[in-house]
């Protein structure tokens, strides 16, 4: 099995606080990786994996068998395209319906054509059971509905893997379950950070770690 994500002694080129140690691991295509840690490791760790920030030498960061900062650009273009990403704040545009926020970035991504994002919106829209909030603007909608919306934007272009920051954290577990089980189906690889105990994300995770000063511990081990 080939890896979807792939960290070797990673750092930030500007360390913080919370992240001194270098850290390593991998996540085979297949497999969601969920990792307990803070708001602040989260940020700085899902910006190497989205290609936003390059890791401190020696350090390398490789996801879908690509060194994003080795790219040029267009090929750093396609690779973003391969990614579906919900980080925090989750940027859906507030002024524009929640349907609008998931056909723009198609449209000018160069994902679909108009009408092909159109049917690709709606058809994320009635798996995730948002199809009565299509026309809502994010600004209106309910906390829980909002998280689910950026996860919707997140699926809508079909990516190889997700790159989810604590997700759901909002939502009812049941209805959190059901959603996560639908993301897994349609994304099979994802790394997933999340700040607190949350059952639902723990259940779906092929494997949970916890990330704190001690570096990455497994379940079983210290993560609550």
């Amino acid at each position: 099995m080939s890896a979807a994500f792939r960290g070797r002694d990673l750092r930030p080129r500007r360390p913080g606080s919370e992240w001194t140690e270098p850290i390593s691991f991998d996540v085979e295509a297949g497999e969601w990786f969920v990792i307990r840690t803070t708001p602040a490791r989260s940020a700085a760790l899902l910006r190497l994996c989205c290609g936003l920030d390059e890791p401190a030498p020696p350090g390398t960061m490789e996801v879908l068998g690509e060194t994003p900062g080795t790219l040029g650009r267009d090929a750093v273009f396609n690779f973003r395209r391969s990614l579906g990403v919900a980080l925090q704040p989750d940027g859906l545009v507030s002024n524009l319906p929640l349907i609008r926020n998931l056909i723009v970035p198609l449209v000018y991504s160069g994902h679909r054509a108009p009408a092909e994002a159109n049917a690709r919106a709606r058809a994320v829209l009635e798996m995730l059971e948002l199809v009565p909030w299509a026309d809502a603007r994010p600004s209106d909608l309910p906390p829980d509905i909002r998280q689910v919306a950026a996860i919707a934007r997140a699926l809508a272009p079909e990516p190889k893997v997700l790159v989810l920051e604590d997700p759901l954290n909002a939502v009812r577990s049941r209805m959190a379950a059901g959603v996560l089980a639908r993301c897994k189906a349609a994304v099979p690889s994802a790394i997933v950070t999340v700040f607190r105990r949350f059952e639902p994300l723990y259940d779906i995770a092929d494997h949970l770690v916890l990330w704190d000063a001690r570096g990455f511990v497994a379940a079983g081990e210290g993560v609550a």
